[in-house]
């Protein structure tokens, strides 16, 4: 079995396990309404903080960096964030730095501290350590081309999602309960924009949304999901939950399968949405100001 058709029934499974956190099953029908009318879905890539051009395989290198540096929000401080990564990686594929798997490979936290206007720490080492390991793997075994992954991956997002999943720098499956949860956050992000960079991917509709920490946080401020009281004043008062532990599964968890439910309410209203769809309106709408300046959970991963 696929490893990400393994994602949505782990999450239902960890939601009806869960004691921190809970899914309001009457408010999803409704809300798929409001978040239809409210948002609407990404089409493309944003080329002002995006590299995206006539190459494909420039493009398709620069998405590949991108996402294999998408992650660290439980570090992020005010001066860091996702637009930040994106434009800042942006500048340096257009200056011809770190632009291809030969220079990946010798990435370091110093060029990231200078990209990103940042000093040099722990997050900058582990944006450099994941890029050269995402380096290594496409010289090794795609010839040194993004493209030949994607052909090899036969354009299918699904197939795409899979294959990275397994690879060591993308690895996010805690276990609950014993049981591992795999979430799949970037691998599957992986597939979803090289799908808004280079459009024709099949299987869309096969990826869950990108578990993190802004889809619950927008999720929870709308009412969706609830978290119990020490949960709750723990992400209020701005404590970091740590990697793996239970309260952090069973917020991710939520959020995948709340979003599956709006997805299913919305399809029964007539409306072809995928979860990806509905993943980049909540992720947009967790930038309005009146949820922006609200707390979400923090947690010091690779993950998300």
């Amino acid at each position: 079995m696929s490893s990400v058709r393994e994602v949505l029934p782990a999450c239902q499974w960890v939601s009806q396990q869960a004691r921190h956190v809970k899914i309001n099953h009457a408010k999803i029908p409704a809300y798929a309404g409001f978040i239809l009318d409210r948002c609407r879905p990404v089409a493309g890539l944003d080329p002002s903080i995006h590299h995206v051009t006539d190459d494909p395989e420039e493009t398709a290198a620069y998405i590949l960096a991108l996402d294999s540096i998408n992650f660290g929000s439980g570090y992020f401080d005010g001066r860091l964030e996702y637009a930040t990564i994106a434009g800042g990686l942006k500048q340096a594929f257009e200056q011809g730095e770190l632009n291809r798997p030969e220079k990946w490979v010798k990435a370091a936290a110093e060029d990231f501290s200078r990209l990103f206007s940042v000093p040099v720490n722990g997050l900058t080492a582990l944006f450099a350590q994941h890029l050269r390991e995402t380096g290594k793997k496409i010289l090794a075994e795609y010839q040194g081309s993004v493209l030949n992954l994607l052909e090899q991956a036969g354009y299918s997002a699904l197939k795409l999602a899979d294959i990275v999943a397994a690879w060591d720098s993308f690895q996010d499956a805690p276990f609950y309960k014993g049981r591992k949860i795999p979430f799949l956050k970037r691998a599957q992000i992986v597939a979803a924009d090289m799908h808004l960079a280079l459009p024709g991917f099949k299987d869309m509709d096969a990826l869950t949304i990108f578990a993190d920490n802004m889809v619950p946080h927008v999720l929870r401020c709308d009412g969706i999901i609830e978290y119990d009281a020490s949960l709750a004043a723990k992400i209020d008062h701005g404590a970091c939950l740590p990697a793996g532990s239970e309260e952090e599964i069973e917020i991710r968890a939520a959020a995948i399968y709340a979003v599956e439910l709006i997805k299913q309410a919305a399809h029964r209203q007539g409306h072809a949405v995928t979860s990806v769809n509905l993943d980049h309106m909540l992720w947009h709408r967790g930038y309005e100001p009146e949820l922006y300046k609200k707390p979400r959970h923090r947690t010091l991963t690779t993950a998300y």
